[in-house]
């Protein structure tokens, strides 16, 4: 790969703190995983098949997704709420994005008879070119990451020394919050994340969750430890967060979703390995097995690649059809109603200008929303 990210030189604190842009979280690899590193592949990048402009047509790709995606009637699943595809989006915010589209290289997607679509052909910008790949070099396309390939919250902390910088208040390690509990979001709508494609209160809701999250842990470990200044309360905090948000997505999140006994037994053995949650919280790791004792703790393995997320890992990553069609809003206190609202109501910037989707967003931020069951 050339022209890729380049780790900046190792500090005594890459031993113990997440570096903001994923560089040094394996010492031996620094560039591993950082922002702007190029995603991999399951197989190698070589025996991957071009593809070219008319395949990529064939199947008709807006035709595929209105006869997959299209839903006629709402069919809710029980088992879960719209928590579970807002706690997704979250991830997803931390684990990989592929930037803004380039409007000025065009996908041209041609239209069926019979199509509402406002006009013939579809045009979807494409993604940027990879910065690393060599001027002429042939065979299929790669993209970068535009955030850290790391499990490390970035969808709260950033990605950019910038980015770190806005959502840090400078005291106690906390992160800033306006007085009222809610977000503070930026006036330059360049950096407004509440305009990035995507962003709604469900979102919103979780960022604000784990935003309150960092502060109590920053309030808990003040009081255990008086004499840690603003940036070590901060680091302790993101790797107490970023654990936890690792832990609810292994062990109680994917469960629910495949929630099939053995897929339930096998995610939560990732974590807590064959032995068990009970051993594991009485005894520690009785074993260097991950297998016996999970992952966590275990020796690092990159099994002969170094690690990165990979082109398939974020195609697979797109569950659009949990969201339902309309929400109903109530309050925690009392569990009064406060809204009914149609999912464009709450994405966007809406939340921000609707008197009916403010009620929403105050709510939305403060506790779970309830909604009919969503559909998967």
């Amino acid at each position: 790969m050339v022209g890729g990210p380049t780790a900046p030189p190792r500090t005594p604190e890459h031993l113990v703190n997440r570096s903001v842009d994923g560089s040094h979280n394996d010492l031996d690899f620094p560039d591993m995983g950082m922002a702007k590193a190029r995603f991999g592949r399951n197989i190698p990048l070589d025996e991957v098949l071009p593809v070219t402009d008319a395949q990529l047509h064939e199947p008709n790709a807006r035709t595929v997704a209105r006869r997959l995606m299209t839903r006629e009637t709402f069919k809710p699943a029980v088992t879960v709420n719209t928590l579970a595809a807002a706690w997704l989006q979250f991830m997803i915010r931390d684990w990989f994005e592929h930037g803004e589209g380039d409007t000025s290289r065009l996908v041209d997607i041609p239209i069926e008879p019979g199509d509402d679509w406002h006009e013939n052909p579809m045009r979807i910008p494409r993604i940027h070119p990879d910065p690393s790949r060599p001027p002429g070099a042939e065979g299929p396309v790669t993209t970068v990451n535009e955030v850290t390939h790391w499990w490390d919250g970035s969808s709260i902390y950033g990605s950019t020394l910038d980015q770190q910088r806005f959502v840090r208040s400078g005291t106690d390690g906390k992160l800033r919050l306006n007085d009222d509990g809610t977000l503070p979001i930026p006036d330059d709508p360049q950096y407004d994340f509440t305009r990035v494609p995507g962003w709604w209160s469900g979102l919103g809701m979780l960022a604000t969750l784990f935003v309150r999250e960092h502060n109590a842990v920053c309030d808990r470990l003040k009081a255990d430890y008086p004499h840690w200044d603003d940036e070590e309360l901060f680091q302790r905090a993101r790797l107490v967060i970023a654990a936890l948000m690792a832990k609810i997505h292994t062990a109680e999140w994917t469960p629910a979703i495949i929630s099939h006994p053995t897929t339930v037994y096998a995610l939560r053995a990732n974590w807590f390995g064959v032995a068990g949650e009970r051993i594991a919280r009485t005894f520690g790791r009785i074993s260097d097995s991950e297998v016996i004792s999970g992952i966590p703790g275990a020796a690092t393995e990159h099994y002969g690649a170094p690690f990165c997320l990979t082109e398939e890992f974020t195609s697979v990553y797109r569950m659009h059809p949990l969201l339902p069609d309309d929400f109903d809003i109530r309050s925690l206190d009392g569990d009064r109603p406060l809204a009914q609202l149609e999912f464009p109501e709450l994405a966007a910037p809406t939340p921000r200008t609707s008197r009916r989707a403010s009620a929403c967003r105050t709510s939305s931020t403060r506790s779970a929303p309830r909604t009919r069951a969503t559909s998967c």
